[in-house]
């Protein structure tokens, strides 16, 4: 949105932002000419008497701490205090703003102890562990940790000395092993925090009164566990150990770590192939040494179907997981860039396999893309979206390789479906195979599986999809009338209000 005024436009807002306070200060008139950039923007209007209100009702319910003249935490009141449990139950207050190391502190100032350490992880701790290494990392999280969990009064009795100390360790012991439940056994991969959480231990252990109570609560845990589950045995004598609650992941797809490897395929000018196991995280600078000598000037291209060529920073990492689905990787020197030419398995298949959906039912394929999502989905950690969106680079050792396996496959359901309908050339298959994608869609709605069921309307509402008119036409009213309802939640105006609103009478599936 630009704002014209008479000398001109003089400046672009964009989502959330707003201008005239200072009119609304002084008290005086503004007149602006507003020109909308992009369709179904909506501009909201405040009287001067309701920002005041605003204003007043938001400082009233905010705290600030400040230290040496400066702000170091902001905290808001909560709208819903009935929280469960944690921070946000104790204090009613949300952390806004500040320091990591006051919010650290305040986190721990205001960690309930009377629980068995069973309870649900308050959402302030969980935003914080999650994002932590966007503004804090590990080392000096740990050094926080390090420095709250030997901290002394320096004033009172010795009995509030005492009681100030352990209470204090707990708080800390608490807070990591609500860390390690987040990340489960993710966190053993960051050797920083490994060494520390291995110090840590010996130290918890070499206390006797706080090991003591840690070796209860995990038989307490234990014990739920066992009554929930019926299996697994107890032990008095069960060691403390960060770890014990974690276990491995069992399905048919493993999560992919940063040390594992992958099999990287990299074609030659001549479009010869060559295979290689190399890290998942790789940087272009490694898999080129292990194909050529250092000394050339050969790059690594990536090349889609069109023949749409990039050249890829020697810095770049995991190139090979982030590919889109009909991208491939050229090794080349610089001269033969120009000459590379996609390869025939770009082009994507030359037949439909429409014959082979028809004697599958609708519900068994939309059951096989659930259960193959649910794969996906528990084999990726959410830690992987803090990544991705601020940008792998930025955290080293860390991999989105879950993630972009799970996107990919969004695609691939979404150009399974193009590609099925614009391959089928009787019209009367055609039509038949339109109204199945249809109704898997309405099973994976049904289903809650909204990922696949977005990926299939994606499908079916791409443009070549949707001039197939003589397809079209042969479509049951009935099915249409379901199609429409299904594409109203893909309108993306007022924020895709449709989606959320009907997301938000939806409640989570339980694939376990």
């Amino acid at each position: 949105m630009r704002l014209v005024f008479k000398q001109g436009i003089v400046t672009t807002l964009h989502e959330g932002e707003d201008f005239g306070q200072l009119a609304l200060l002084n008290d005086a008139p503004r007149a602006a000419t507003i020109i909308l950039r992009e369709d179904n923007c909506h501009f909201l209007r405040v009287d001067k008497q309701d920002f005041i209100r605003i204003l007043k009702d938001v400082e009233a319910n905010t705290v600030r701490l400040e230290e040496h003249g400066k702000t170091v935490l902001v905290l808001e009141k909560s709208a819903d205090c009935n929280g469960q449990g944690g921070a946000a139950a104790n204090s009613k207050y949300t952390v806004m703003s500040g320091t990591p190391e006051k919010i650290l502190e305040h986190l721990l100032d205001t960690l309930k102890l009377d629980s068995n350490g069973n309870d649900p992880i308050d959402p302030c701790v969980s935003d914080f562990l999650l994002t932590h290494k966007v503004f804090m990392p590990s080392s000096q999280l740990c050094s926080a940790l390090q420095h709250h969990y030997q901290a002394e009064l320096s004033k009172g009795s010795d009995q509030e000395k005492t009681a100030y100390i352990f209470n204090t360790k707990q708080k800390v012991v608490k807070l990591i092993a609500q860390w390690v439940a987040l990340f489960g056994l993710l966190l053993k991969e960051d050797p920083e925090v490994g060494d520390f959480l291995e110090k840590l231990k010996n130290e918890v252990a070499a206390d006797y009164r706080l090991s003591s109570i840690l070796k209860e609560q995990f038989r307490e845990r234990r014990r739920t566990k066992v009554m929930e589950n019926g299996y697994q045995s107890l032990s008095r004598n069960q060691q403390f150990d960060w770890f014990s609650s974690c276990e491995e992941p069992v399905g048919r797809l493993q999560p992919i770590k940063a040390q594992d490897k992958v099999l990287y395929e990299i074609y030659k000018a001549d479009s010869k192939p060559l295979s290689l196991m190399l890290p998942v995280s790789s940087s272009v600078q490694e898999v080129m040494s292990a194909i050529v000598k250092a000394d050339g000037d050969h790059v690594l291209v990536k090349m889609n179907s069109s023949g749409e060529r990039a050249q890829l920073k020697l810095d770049a990492t995991a190139v090979y997981t982030a590919l889109g689905l009909n991208e491939r990787l050229f090794i080349c020197t610089s001269s033969e860039v120009e000459q590379l030419r996609p390869l025939k398995d770009q082009q994507g298949p030359e037949q439909a396999t429409t014959d082979l959906i028809e004697q599958m039912s609708s519900k068994d394929i939309a059951t096989e893309l659930t259960n193959y999502d649910w794969e996906l989905f528990t084999a990726m950690h959410e830690v992987e979206l803090v990544y991705y969106i601020f940008g792998r680079h930025k955290f080293p050792g860390a991999t989105t390789a879950n993630l972009e396996r799970f996107v990919r496959h969004f695609n691939v359901v979404q150009h399974w479906v193009v590609t099925e309908l614009c391959l089928c050339e009787d019209l009367v298959k055609r039509a038949i195979l339109l109204k199945k994608f249809i109704k898997i869609a309405a099973v994976l709605k049904e289903q809650r599986n909204l990922n696949s069921f977005f990926a299939v309307m994606f499908g079916l509402s791409n443009s070549a999809v949707q001039r197939l008119y003589k397809t079209w036409e042969r479509i049951p009213s009935k099915t249409k009338r379901i199609y429409c309802a299904y594409e109203r939640l893909m309108d993306p105006s007022r924020n895709h209000r449709a989606y959320r609103l009907a997301v938000a009478k939806l409640s989570p599936p339980n694939y376990c």
